[in-house]
C-alpha cells in the first residue's frame, strides 16, 4: 500500500494562468512508480499529479517525509511536441532546470522529476520509477445565512468539506476577497478552543497566525471559545460560539 504525507503548500494557480481563486494541497506518496502509473494513482486518489511552481520545489523537496534522490510531478512532453506540459495541458514556461537540464537523451527523455538535493528540475526516462506528488485543489465560499459555530460546522461538512482553515497567506487572500459578500462583519472559519488549545478542525496546524491586537487567548472564557474572520479588519477574533453568523466553507474546485 502506498505511504502519503500531506504537506502543506500553498500557492495561487494564477501562476499557471489558471483561475486565481483556487489553492492546491500536495500529497508525497512513498511508492516507486513510473510517470503514467504515478498520474494514474493521483487521478484515482486525488485529483492529479501535482503542479509546481518554483517556489513550491525547495519546500517540497525538504519534506522530511521525501526519500530517494527524485520525485516526479504533474509535466512531461509528449511524443511530438517539444513544448513541456502540465497535465492540465497548460504550457509550461518557467521551470527551474538544473545545471545541463533538460538532457533529452536524443529525445526520449519526456518525463521529469526534481533533484530533491539541488530543487531542480530534471527530464527523465518516463519508465523510470520514483515516488511522486498528487495535488488537490480547492476553493472557498461564503455562505449568506446566520448560524451558529456548530451549525455553520454541520452545514459546510454536509454540503462542500469543511469549515475553512486559514492556515496561509495564499488562503487568508483568498478569504478577503471571497467574504465580501458577506452579510455579518465576522464570519466563522473552523477555528476552535478545546482541551487548552486553539486548533483548525480541518487537522491543519496552527503554526501560522493571524490574531487581532487581543492576540491568542490562552484561556479564553466559555463565551470565547470558537474562531472568527473578521471581514473588515482581517483578521481573526475570539467568539460566542451562539453567535449566529455567515461562514466560510472550503470545497472541492470545478
Amino acid at each position: 500500500m502506498a505511504m502519503k504525507a500531506t504537506v502543506t503548500v500553498f500557492l495561487f494557480l494564477s501562476l499557471f494562468g489558471l483561475n486565481n481563486s483556487l489553492y492546491r494541497k500536495h500529497y508525497y506518496v512513498n511508492e516507486n512508480k513510473q510517470w503514467s502509473d504515478a498520474q494514474q494513482y493521483c487521478r484515482t486518489n486525488h485529483d492529479d499529479l501535482s503542479t509546481v511552481s518554483n517556489e513550491e520545489l525547495q519546500p517540497l523537496s525538504d519534506n522530511a517525509q521525501a526519500t530517494g534522490d527524485y520525485f516526479l510531478f504533474g509535466l512531461r512532453r509528449e511524443a511530438n511536441d517539444q513544448r513541456w506540459r502540465w497535465t492540465g495541458g497548460e504550457e509550461a514556461t518557467d521551470v527551474m532546470w538544473d545545471q545541463g537540464e533538460p538532457y533529452r537523451y536524443d529525445g526520449k527523455e519526456k518525463c521529469v522529476a526534481v533533484k530533491k538535493s539541488a530543487s531542480k528540475v530534471h527530464d527523465k526516462f518516463c519508465t523510470s520509477t520514483y515516488p511522486f506528488y498528487c495535488m488537490e485543489v480547492f476553493e472557498l465560499i461564503v455562505v449568506q445565512q446566520e448560524n451558529t459555530w456548530e451549525e455553520a460546522l454541520e452545514y459546510c461538512r454536509q454540503n462542500y468539506i469543511d469549515l475553512a482553515g486559514l492556515s496561509s497567506d495564499v488562503i487568508m487572500k483568498e478569504a478577503e476577497d471571497k467574504s465580501t459578500p458577506a452579510l455579518t462583519e465576522d464570519v466563522w472559519i473552523g477555528l476552535r478552543f478545546i482541551a487548552g488549545h486553539w486548533f483548525w478542525v480541518n487537522g491543519e496546524g496552527l503554526g501560522y497566525k493571524v490574531w487581532s491586537a487581543d492576540g491568542e487567548l490562552q484561556c479564553p472564557a466559555m463565551d470565547q471559545r470558537c474562531g472568527v474572520y473578521n471581514v473588515k479588519k482581517k483578521v481573526w477574533k475570539t467568539a460566542d460560539c451562539e453567535k449566529r453568523l455567515n461562514f466560510l466553507c472550503v470545497k472541492t474546485a470545478g
